[in-house]
């Protein structure tokens, strides 16, 4: 009589795989919160170091724990599912680190933290760390001189001599002066081309984070725009009402008048020079920030990169020795007769 072998799967065969697939992800996330809490204890797991670097300490633990977590998670698939095909139970280690990786990316499940952060994490943190880089450099450094206040801060001692004279004859005084020519300029310049002027200078900042190598550059378009052709904030119309005004309040000449917002125009230019080398300053310290950013993150995303594919090779490695590993349970009598 021949010999039959039958090759049958123990009593709990029927177990689902998929079912055997989402308990090994429980035990996997369970162990990556759990190695979080205490990369958070013990100071190693923090995401924002995501976007300064992972340094080697953190870059190791995060590796370590991903596998060890990844690993029990596709042992445990492996034992609940109980397959007797080898490549069965390798796949649902992988898938269990599949849909691990899903879920963290995708369900914030990293808790804040780099031992398990994700690329949506890292993505959403190199942005910020960006962002804040960029904000802490320029925003309080570039803004649109006020021409209303430069006029405003005038000196007498700094107008020529023969107008200095006629503004003593008329009884001006200095503070009488800075007054006047302080609201010359603020009734010829209207809010709207100020709210144009601000709009303008908000979106050139806005483009600082995605290129500020081109910072300096956009900069000067701005004040270009502002500055000259028809629709420049401070056009030859608003200068000569200016000039009238002043010619009228201060009781001056028409020449006297032209010096006066000459020597006000002149402090303006220099100031809008000054922004200028500002803008060309700032745009070195923008790109250095920037690519110390993105270095940083390209090494914490190779590091992430390590971790993933060492724990997708642990899982699947795990979920073939689980099925190994339960193979005597399998009684006599199914295996052979």
């Amino acid at each position: 009589m021949t010999d039959t072998t039958l090759h049958a799967r123990p009593a709990n065969a029927n177990r689902s795989t998929l079912g055997a697939v989402v308990v090994g992800t429980i035990v996997a996330l369970g162990l990556m919160v759990l190695f979080t809490l205490l990369g958070v204890a013990i100071g190693v797991a923090s995401l924002e170091a995501v976007g300064q670097g992972l340094g080697f300490g953190a870059a190791i633990y995060l590796i370590v724990t991903q596998i060890i977590s990844l690993a029990a998670g596709g042992f445990a698939a492996a034992q609940f599912m109980a397959t007797g095909s080898a490549s069965v139970a390798a796949l649902a280690g992988a898938a269990v680190w599949a849909l691990s990786t899903l879920i963290v990316a995708f369900g914030g499940v990293n808790a804040g933290t780099s031992a398990i952060s994700s690329s949506t994490a890292l993505v959403s943190q190199t942005a910020k760390t960006t962002a804040s880089a960029v904000q802490a450099i320029a925003p309080d450094d570039v803004s649109l001189p006020d021409i209303s206040e430069i006029a405003g801060s005038v000196s007498m001692a700094d107008l020529p001599p023969e107008l200095q004279q006629a503004l003593q004859d008329a009884d001006v005084t200095p503070s009488q002066l800075r007054t006047e020519a302080r609201e010359a300029f603020r009734n010829v310049i209207s809010q709207q081309e100020m709210s144009r002027a601000r709009s303008l200078l908000s979106a050139t900042l806005t483009d600082i984070a995605t290129q500020p190598s081109s910072f300096s550059e956009e900069v000067n378009q701005m004040l270009d725009q502002l500055l000259t052709g028809e629709n420049a904030i401070i056009g030859e119309e608003d200068l000569a009402e200016a000039e009238s005004t002043l010619q009228t309040r201060l009781g001056i000449t028409e020449n006297q008048s032209q010096q006066l917002v000459d020597a006000v125009q002149s402090s303006f230019n220099s100031a809008v020079e000054t922004l200028r080398q500002t803008a060309s300053e700032l745009q070195d310290r923008l790109v250095t920030a920037v690519d110390n950013v993105q270095g940083a993150v390209s090494s914490a995303a190779l590091w992430l990169f390590i971790a993933s594919l060492l724990s997708l090779i642990a899982a699947a490695g795990a979920g073939l020795y689980g099925q190994r590993d339960v193979s005597h349970m399998i009684p006599r009598k199914w295996r052979s007769n």
